[in-house]
């Protein structure tokens, strides 16, 4: 990475190019041309600088994104504490193929809320609503219900359940329809045949709240992930709050080099009653080869994953020999190619590695049927992999990746998390703390997961795991086979306290050391168990089989 030290380059200041930032006034046109002013300096370090502490307003994006930045190099964005507040139609920053971005000091948030902020005051479970008071008056005349429109995936909201003392845990609402019933109430119908009793079981009347989703901005794929980080090689990403996102906030796709995230937060705006920061994953990250570290990074009221670390695996279609055979991905929402050179995993769903082995030939099968290409993915073709040396025991359906395409080093450290984490691939976690529910997992035999594959390791130091939503740390990667082909070959947790149980299924070496266990802990098979000066609620450790 060439580093973020910028000394050396131009700065192009947003009012040079005609922006106000006075909050009201679009910005976007000079954005636009900050951006060309930068591209003209074919890769010389440039500096796009904005005015300390304001409100930079966007309604005008270049294919609806405010930072047009794909195929740029050594470009740094510094806001100087100022916020981006982008119409809902604008997302913020396309960095595909970008080289060396530097991304910095600012906060973003949307000039109209994803989400309707209430509070319940009745259900009815077989009438399938609760009737609500919005917290912001005039709000039920915003209120309304799916419009399958600009990409949206999914129309519902997020109930937050009562949880005794700990957290409150957010419920999934899928909303059908809504009618307003006088000044600040309405009706919120859920769409199916009753709400469920996870939902109604937790509700406290008049207390309970209800973010509900706004038409026409909530849930929306629109252009893309709010920031999109695609192909990337190296960046550096710092002090930035995000407030509000449609969709994704930060997708991050087979990137190269080294990405650090410091201090980036997803956390609802603070000192207001919001609920919700982003409507999907906080950050989605899927199939780099680079060295990645998220450190000090908050995430909070999320519709989806804090953190979701994954590969897209292929499957074998046909073995034409031991070291021939054809792959395609079959879930083509973005395309995780392999590389000569690189080493092929093949794995079955026991979560046991068949074997492995040098790729020497890769051929990918050209395609003309323009109609396979699902929006905002690629299309993923057949692929025809030639192996250095044969494994035994190829068959039709196996999973395949590339060993160095799984996220290969991860680092979390210094973060906190209050929804759920999804560790599908090796992880070192340090100092950190979650409040959500956690869980480390390979594929299923009674699914055909298109994630995976599972993580190889996991190392666990001086962290806390709170009661929250869903809350607990699960190792769910079983299946039948020896331990020195399962996928999870260690676990190694130290210094850490888990107030929320925590569930190993299977791993060939686990380690526990000098950790504190306030409620249940179960550990499965395993080949080697190491377990010293653990406490289990103030007394000796000792941890329950997991059958």
């Amino acid at each position: 990475m060439l580093g973020v030290t910028t000394a050396n380059a131009k700065d192009l200041h947003l009012k040079d190019f005609g922006g106000k930032a006075d909050g009201t006034t679009d910005d976007g046109p000079a954005i636009l041309k900050m951006v060309e002013a930068a591209r003209a300096l074919k890769g010389k370090h440039a500096r796009l600088v904005f005015p300390k502490n304001k409100t930079v307003h966007a309604a005008t994006g270049k294919e609806r994104y405010l930072f047009a930045l794909q195929h740029t190099k050594n470009i740094t964005i510094d806001g100087n504490g100022s916020t981006f507040l982008l119409d809902p139609h604008i997302r913020m920053m396309d960095l595909d193929y970008a080289k060396n971005p530097v991304i910095k000091n600012f906060n973003v948030d949307y000039t109209v809320t994803m989400f309707i902020e209430s509070v319940i005051e009745a259900v009815d479970p077989k009438g399938a609503y609760v009737d609500v008071r919005v917290l912001q008056s005039g709000d039920e005349k915003n209120l309304g219900g799916p419009t399958k429109e600009d990409g949206e995936q999914w129309f519902g909201g997020f109930v937050w359940c009562e949880n005794g003392k700990h957290m409150k845990a957010a419920k999934h609402y899928a909303v059908k329809k809504t009618e307003v019933l006088g000044k600040d109430r309405a009706r919120v119908f859920f769409d199916g045949k009753s709400i469920p009793k996870n939902i109604t079981g937790n509700i406290k009347k008049r207390i309970t709240r209800f973010s509900i989703p706004r038409p026409g901005v909530a849930q929306r794929h629109g252009p893309g992930p709010l920031f999109n980080i695609h192909d990337t090689v190296d960046g550096h990403f710092e002090n930035i709050a995000v407030w509000g996102a449609p969709w994704f906030t930060y997708s991050i796709y087979r990137t190269e080099g080294t990405l650090r995230f410091i201090n980036v937060d997803v956390v609802p705006k603070p000192a207001t009653k919001r609920l919700v920061s982003g409507c999907r994953d906080a950050f989605h990250v899927t199939g780099n080869r680079s060295k990645l570290v998220f450190d000090g990074c908050d995430t909070a009221g999320l519709g989806d994953d804090d953190y979701n670390f994954c590969i897209l695996s292929s499957r074998i279609q046909k073995v034409i020999s031991p070291t021939k055979l054809i792959i395609q991905q079959k879930f083509p929402i973005q395309y995780n190619p392999l590389r000569v050179g690189e080493t092929l995993m093949v794995m079955n769903s026991e979560n046991q590695v068949v074997g492995s082995a040098e790729i020497t030939g890769y051929e990918e099968k050209p395609h003309k049927d323009g109609t396979k290409i699902i929006p905002g993915g690629r299309y993923c073709p057949p692929i025809t992999i030639t192996l250095k040396t044969p494994i035994k025991g190829l068959v039709k359906d196996l999973h395949v990746w590339s060993k160095q395409a799984a996220n290969p080093d991860t680092t979390m450290k210094n973060c906190t998390a209050t929804f759920s984490i999804r560790m599908q691939t090796s992880l070192t976690i340090e100092n950190c703390t979650f409040t959500c529910y956690n869980v480390a997992y390979g594929f299923s035999t009674r699914t055909k997961h298109v994630e995976g594959p599972g993580p190889a390791y996991m190392r666990i130091s001086n962290s806390e795991f709170r009661v929250g939503r869903g809350s607990g740390m699960v190792f769910q990667s079983g299946g039948k086979g020896l331990f020195e082909t399962t996928r999870i070959q260690s676990i190694h947790i130290e210094n850490s306290t888990f107030h929320s149980p925590m569930r190993i299924d299977k791993a060939k070496d686990i380690t526990l050391l000098n950790n504190r266990f306030h409620s249940d802990v179960k550990v499965g098979a395993h080949a080697t168990l190491k377990i010293k000066g653990n406490l289990q609620n103030g007394r000796k450790f000792n941890p329950t089989k997991n059958r």
